[in-house]
């Protein structure tokens, strides 16, 4: 097996890993067709909206939807909501309150307000952030079959039945799915002007330790690696490098890997590919490539440096589909290399690395299911929230492509994959054009991992879940940053691991497999 360096990322990278990933550490951006025919045969657009529902028999309410997002000019997200309330009123006679949340702040701000049992309608949730299978097993989110199929027809027929049963938890979805690439491969993104000045020959790297002759020449006055905390964990944010697929929270015990037909359970942590990566995340720490207090840098100091034009030699682990490049020059005015270095799988948690879901305080669940249905079968409400408004924050060159104002344009999230089906997004290049295309392909021809379809409960051991993701909390900076020594601190890591319940976390998951496998 490969080993990844899938280490610290520059802000610019968190970045570019939040518009692609979702997944994401997810996915997606803004390189989108308007009316792309999905895996389902169907366009995902229903040009009269949502069920249909005449708006004057129903009730006014307001509806609220928190979501992650870089900070907007607040005036500007008001005149967008304005904007979609137009739209929004007419049809079902409702409002939507926007709340978008800094990426940095977004699980604390939800987890305090799930616990505390605030009432509101909408949140993003996903396996990696504002974790999807927590909230269902804190009973934060509502079941949506029922309110999927009387209330959101076009949304659940865009979505392959086999997708929507990667969103399944004791048989129920909890989560309605942001439709967008479910098969990306994962591997290395680099600055154009790196490639340049360093002589980076891409062809060459088939593994991340083959960019060390690179790091080694690095002369900027910045480190070329940069870790943060409270990023997604840079080992687990992408199975497939190491040809692995995690099994309910990627961070928790007990992954397969992708050859295994018998689908064994194993703890990732204690394989030869987890201890080979933090050995040489060490030997790059030792070598100077990350700060010496990398363990205890913020996603938000990065950013500061970023700002300052600190930006690393190359990131790690970014998914990889169609169009990021031109992406990456479209959002963020820079032009990336990638290069895929592993193959594009679809696992379940791929699946669902955007979803939207209803929350358990709702007052008003029917309503919330044919805002989302709009959300995703309406484009023009669709563009909205994902471009502004045309003649203020972007300017149509084409039928289906916009040009983003550059100067004093307070609106541009360029996370169309968080608000609904990115097929219905504009592009935002003439050179993107027929990229969805593309990407639709890549989903069904993409091999899957064996587990596709299958969701873990993790009630029935939700203590042991806790306390060794706990455990895995304490020890994984100082592993991932490569502080320090894992000959010396990797036993003691997996000691405590078994001590706070890991093999009966691994035991539970394979029983659930092997029913699963008896039924599918």
């Amino acid at each position: 097996m490969r080993l990844k360096s899938n280490i610290a990322f520059t802000s610019l990278f968190l970045v570019l890993m939040i518009l692609i990933s979702a997944c994401g550490n997810n996915a997606g951006g803004n390189t989108a067709s308007p009316a792309a025919t999905n895996q389902s045969g169907t366009t995902g657009v229903n040009e009269t909206g949502s069920n249909e529902t005449e708006a004057g028999k129903l009730d006014p309410v307001e509806l609220t939807w928190y979501f992650p997002n870089t900070p907007q000019n607040m005036k500007d997200v008001a005149m967008v909501q304005d904007a979609m309330n137009v739209i929004v009123q007419s049809k079902i006679n409702a409002k939507i309150k926007l709340i978008p949340v800094d990426w940095g702040t977004y699980d604390q701000k939800m987890n305090v307000m799930t616990g505390a049992g605030d009432t509101f309608d909408l949140m993003f949730t996903a396996p990696w952030s504002n974790n999807y299978f927590q909230n269902v097993s804190k009973g934060a989110l509502l079941p949506l079959d029922d309110l999927l199929t009387e209330y959101a027809p076009t949304l659940k027929a865009a979505v392959p039945d086999s997708v929507w049963n990667a969103a399944r938890v004791n048989q129920k979805i909890y989560g309605a799915i942001n439709w967008q690439i479910i098969a990306m491969p994962y591997g290395l993104q680099v600055n154009q002007s790196y490639i340049d000045k360093y002589k980076i020959d891409l062809n060459a790297v088939q593994k991340y330790e083959d960019m060390e002759p690179y790091l080694a020449a690095w002369n900027e006055s910045y480190d070329p690696l940069n870790y943060a905390k409270d990023d997604a964990d840079p080992f687990t944010r992408q199975p497939p490098y190491f040809e692995m697929d995690s099994i309910g929270e990627d961070t928790s015990v007990g992954w397969i890997r992708l050859d295994d037909s018998e689908t064994q359970v194993f703890n990732q942590y204690a394989s030869d590919e987890f201890k080979g990566f933090v050995q040489l995340m060490r030997k790059w720490y030792q070598a100077g490539y990350f700060p010496k207090d990398a363990a205890l840098r913020t996603s938000v100091e990065r950013a500061a440096d970023a700002k300052a034009g600190k930006i690393s030699l190359f990131g790690i682990g970014s998914p990889i589909k169609p169009g990021v490049e031109l992406e990456a020059k479209a959002s963020l005015n820079v032009d990336q290399k990638f290069k895929p270095l592993s193959k594009a799988i679809i696992t379940t948690n791929r699946s669902i690395a955007t979803m939207t879901g209803i929350s358990a305080t709702s007052k008003n669940p029917e309503r919330a299911m044919m805002f989302l249905e709009l959300m995703n079968s309406d484009k023009e409400l669709y563009n909205l929230i994902c471009n502004g408004i045309e003649g203020v924050h972007y300017n149509k060159t084409a039928d289906n492509v916009i040009e983003k104002v550059k100067d004093n344009n307070g609106y541009n999230p360029v996370t169309d994959w968080l608000f609904g089906n990115q097929f219905n997004a504009y592009y935002t290049s003439p050179d993107a054009v027929g990229i969805w295309e593309e990407t639709l392909e890549l989903n069904l021809t993409a091999d899957a991992s064996p587990l596709l379809g299958f969701t873990f409960n993790p009630d029935p051991i939700k203590s042991e879940i806790a306390q060794t993701n706990a455990v895995y909390a304490q020890y994984k900076d100082a592993l991932l940053s490569g502080t320090a020594d894992p000959d010396k601190l990797l036993p003691e890591f997996l000691d405590k691991l078994n001590k706070a319940g890991a093999e009966k976390v691994i035991a539970e998951k394979q029983r659930q497999i092997e029913e699963w496998k008896k039924i599918r």
